[in-house]
C-alpha cells in the first residue's frame, strides 16, 4: 500500500473522520481542534507538515499531530515504519529570514531623464501599456548595471507598506527575461493595494495585474502559494476570479481545483486569445463582467477535454 493510502487509514482512525484526497501529496480533514464545518486541516504526506487554515494549528511532522491527538503507541510505531526511509523536508531558517531590499543600482522611472537606458526602459513600458500613473503608483524603476542591469524593477509591498518582493524584467533581448530576487516567492504580490472584502482577481504576471488595476494579484507561477491561500481563507474573500492567459488552461484547472477544495467561491474569465496585459483595463472590464462560476463538475469536464 502506498504511503498516502496508509496515512489516510491511520489519520482516519486518529482524527475519527474520513479524509479526502487533496491532490498531489495532500490529505484534507475536518480539524479536530476548531471543528470547522469544512475540511480545513491540510496534511502533506511527503513533507509531513500539517496546518489548519482556520485555527492555525500546525506542525512540522505527522508525529507531532499524532502526539497532539494523544495517539496510542501503536500509531507511532506504524508511522516510524512508514517514514523510516524517507527524508523529512524542513525549511531553511536562513532562507526564511532573508530580508528583501531593492537593488543598490535602482533608479526611479518617475520624471524625466536624458540617459539612453532611461529612454529604453520607458519605451519598453510604453509597449506594455504602462502609464506614468502606473509608474508612480507601483514605484517602478530600472537598473543600468549590477546583477539586475538592463532590467525593469517592479517592487511589491505588503499591507504595511514594507517591501516583500520585486520583479526584475529585462527590457533588452535577454535570454533570461525574468530574474528573481534571492528570497522565497511565498508572499502576496501587491498586497498594499488589496481589499480582502472585495473579489480578488488572480492573474499570471505583474503586467497583467497592473492592467487589471483593481484587486489583482499575480501568481508568478503555476500555483497559489500558501501565504496567499491563507490570506484569502482567513479574510473570507467573497470571490476569487481566475483570469489566466488563454494558453494556460491546465494551470487554470489546477488553480481553480485548489481554491474550490479549500472552500472558496471561484469564477473564471474565458480569454479567447492573449492575456490581460494585451487586452488592457477596458478589455478586462468586459472579461470580468462576463466571468462564469466554476464547480467541481466543470473542472471534471475540463480535465476530460484537455
Amino acid at each position: 500500500m502506498e504511503i498516502k493510502q496508509r496515512l489516510l487509514s491511520i489519520l482516519n482512525s486518529l482524527i475519527q473522520s474520513n479524509g479526502t484526497d487533496g491532490g498531489r501529496n495532500e490529505l484534507l480533514y475536518y480539524c479536530p481542534f476548531c471543528n470547522h464545518h469544512k475540511q480545513k486541516l491540510q496534511v502533506n504526506v511527503i513533507t509531513q507538515q500539517w496546518h489548519c487554515w482556520v485555527c492555525d494549528a500546525k506542525g512540522k511532522s505527522i508525529f507531532s499531530l499524532a502526539k497532539k491527538l494523544k495517539a496510542p503507541k501503536s500509531v507511532f510505531t506504524e508511522l516510524s515504519q512508514i517514514f523510516k526511509n524517507s527524508k523529512k523536508y524542513t525549511f531553511d531558517s536562513a532562507e526564511k529570514s532573508k530580508i528583501v531590499k531593492l537593488p543598490d543600482e535602482f533608479f526611479t522611472l518617475r520624471g524625466k531623464n536624458e540617459s539612453l537606458s532611461f529612454k529604453h526602459a520607458k519605451a519598453y513600458l510604453e509597449k506594455r501599456n504602462i502609464t506614468q500613473e502606473d509608474i508612480i503608483r507601483y514605484n517602478i524603476g530600472y537598473c543600468t548595471d549590477g546583477t539586475y542591469g538592463g532590467r525593469i524593477i517592479i517592487p511589491s509591498y505588503d499591507e504595511n507598506g514594507i517591501l516583500n518582493y520585486f520583479i526584475a524584467r529585462s527590457f533588452y533581448n535577454s535570454y533570461l527575461k525574468y530574474k528573481n530576487p534571492p528570497v522565497p516567492k511565498d508572499t502576496v504580490i501587491f498586497e498594499l493595494y488589496i481589499n480582502w472584502k472585495m473579489p480578488i482577481v488572480l492573474c499570471e504576471g505583474v503586467f497583467d495585474a497592473i492592467a487589471i488595476k483593481r484587486n489583482a494579484i499575480p501568481l508568478l507561477g503555476k500555483t497559489v502559494q500558501d501565504k496567499l491561500l491563507k490570506k484569502m481563507i482567513n479574510n473570507n474573500v467573497p470571490e476569487v476570479i481566475v483570469a489566466l492567459d488563454s494558453d494556460a488552461q491546465s494551470t487554470m484547472i489546477n488553480v481553480c481545483d485548489k481554491l474550490i477544495r479549500h472552500g472558496l467561491n471561484v469564477s473564471r474569465t474565458s480569454l479567447k486569445e492573449g492575456d490581460p496585459s494585451s487586452l488592457g483595463f477596458n478589455g478586462m472590464l468586459s472579461e470580468l463582467a462576463e466571468r462564469s462560476y466554476v464547480t467541481d463538475y466543470d473542472l471534471i469536464l475540463q480535465k476530460i477535454n484537455i
